[in-house]
């Protein structure tokens, strides 16, 4: 065990958060500046997109077998998230959104059972 109370990883996760934000508002209002702060390359992007979905699986799986009801819900309302915000991105350049529409409302479905489904 360490000698830290296990709360402190609150306050760090929330700082996290805050910082992600940020990177989040950089990437969506000025993205060369967005990929010089983190390093990434554009052309580097499909692999680090890959990267991306495997931590996905990983955080789905973690959540479904060892978290509380909430953990998946609130995952998966994330993940919806994540969909609906690439259908806007596709939708204003005029191609197609329906797998991303689709991923989305089957991330809400599992987040409104996980939520809102029997004990």
């Amino acid at each position: 065990m360490l000698p830290v109370p296990a709360s402190v990883a609150i306050y760090l996760a929330l700082i996290t958060a805050g910082f992600l934000m940020l990177l989040g508002l950089v990437f969506s209002f000025a993205p060369s500046r967005g990929l010089a702060m983190t390093k990434h390359r554009a052309d580097q992007l499909p692999s680090i997109m890959a990267g991306r979905y495997f931590f996905m699986v990983l955080v789905a799986v973690g959540v479904a077998l060892t978290g509380t009801m909430q953990q998946p819900g609130f995952v998966f309302l994330g993940l919806a998230g994540v969909a609906f915000f690439d259908a806007a991105v596709y939708a204003r350049a005029k191609t197609a959104t329906g797998s991303h529409l689709v991923a989305g409302i089957g991330a809400l479905i599992v987040t409104a059972i996980a939520l809102g489904g029997t004990v």
